[in-house]
């Protein structure tokens, strides 16, 4: 299911563990925890990068989690996990050995190190570290489609395309889920279809939908759409946007397991549809749209700011956001990769020697690996701290 294309994987583990000796010395140099620059610009990335690529039998990597030395692996034909120092054989879980449905939405890993993992159809399912435990809507679940997961002290909280669902993650979920809807909230909760969340330290939680952003905080409500200033204008990138759908047939996430995000398949404009969304470390939440560029969130003024081509990046179908462990914003798109230092969209492509033009998913590891999943193929680059950018083939 997973093969590997191109081999530098001594090579590459050998420098990463120099990196991680390194990267204690230059933590957070590069974050850009001032406001972001005025102008900003987009410009190619001029060397081809050093990597390993694989190859896995499935249409789209849709999530990935590092756990230890482990990769969990989310995709359209069901979960894996791959040992990154190669110790171990690659093992497979889908709906014939332990799990309810082979579409992978989301994984998320708790206090005791264990993964849990959200489906398409199949609800959430969670390895108590001997067996998998499948929870679904007559356990109290909202839906069976679970889109997100995320841990918040002591509760655990999901996105699904019926509301919200939240519990003590430690106690018996089957008999103690809660529910947050439209209808439940009065309203607050801008939609019931519910893509993300993110949750800050004061636990404000803020929730991505498919009509824009709400979050509660203390029994209050907010909730903005593009009236508020979510998303770019469409005259900004109708352009740019002009014969994107076609090249999403067969490779955006929702043919993974048709419809698995409904509504948009025709749709080159939707700028309060939140596809992917990350609170960085600065606790600025950056949004991604559906068409409508990047917008990044100020959670203190309650205001937006809009990033497009125009303004650098190399498409306006956000799909996956990443933080690394210095604080550079990066950015999966219809159209390659990016990475954001405040100032300029560093632009990766297939000259690059990224294999997928749609990067649906990225996670940074602790060995300064950044793992990119795209249609078919899973990449893996190498940061280096002393400069904030990928190693690159000399």
């Amino acid at each position: 299911m997973l093969t590997k294309l191109h081999c530098l994987s001594q090579q590459v583990r050998w420098v990463a563990c120099i990196l991680i000796i390194l990267f204690l010395q230059y933590e957070n140099s590069f974050a850009f925890e001032k406001q972001v620059a005025k102008k900003t610009s987009g410009e190619p990335y001029p060397h081809i990068l050093k990597k390993e690529t694989f190859t896995i039998n499935t249409r789209n990597i849709k999530v990935l989690k590092e756990n230890g030395k482990y990769l969990w692996i989310g995709t359209s034909n069901g979960l894996l996990r791959y040992d990154t120092q190669g110790q171990e054989e690659i093992e497979v879980y889908d709906n014939t050995n332990k799990l309810l449905s082979n579409g992978i939405f989301s994984i998320a890993i708790d206090k005791k190190n264990l993964p849990w993992v959200g489906t398409y159809g199949g609800g959430l399912s969670h390895f108590n570290g001997s067996n998998w435990e499948n929870q679904n809507t007559p356990d109290g679940l909202n839906d069976a489609f679970i889109y997100d997961i995320q841990f918040e002290k002591e509760n655990i909280w999901l996105a699904t395309w019926s509301g919200v669902n939240f519990s003590k993650w430690d106690s018996n979920q089957k008999s103690s889920w809660k529910t947050l809807t439209v209808e439940n909230s009065n309203g607050g909760l801008i939609d019931d279809w519910v893509y993300a969340l993110d949750i800050e330290k004061s636990g404000r939680v803020w929730f991505g939908t498919e009509s824009g952003v709400s979050t509660y905080y203390k029994g209050e409500w907010k909730s903005f759409n593009h009236t508020n200033g979510l998303g770019a204008s469409y005259g900004k990138v109708k352009q740019n946007n002009k014969a994107i759908m076609p090249l999403f047939q067969g490779q955006h996430h929702a043919t993974q397991a048709s419809p698995a995000i409904p509504n948009i398949q025709t749709a080159d404009y939707k700028p309060n549809y939140i596809v992917s969304m990350h609170l960085d470390k600065q606790n600025r939440l950056w949004i991604g749209t559906w068409g409508g560029g990047l917008s990044l969130l100020d959670t203190k003024s309650f205001t937006f700011r809009n990033f497009t081509t125009q303004e650098g990046l190399p498409g306006n179908f956000i799909l996956a956001l990443e933080e690394d462990h210095a604080g550079k914003l990066w950015i999966g798109t219809n159209n390659g990769l990016s990475l954001f230092d405040g100032k300029t969209f560093q632009n990766f492509s297939r000259i690059n020697g990224l294999e997928s033009k749609f990067i649906f998913s990225l996670e940074s590891a602790k060995d300064h690996s950044l793992w990119i999943g795209g249609h078919k193929t899973l990449t893996r680059i190498i940061i280096d701290p002393t400069t904030g950018y990928p190693l690159n083939i000399q």
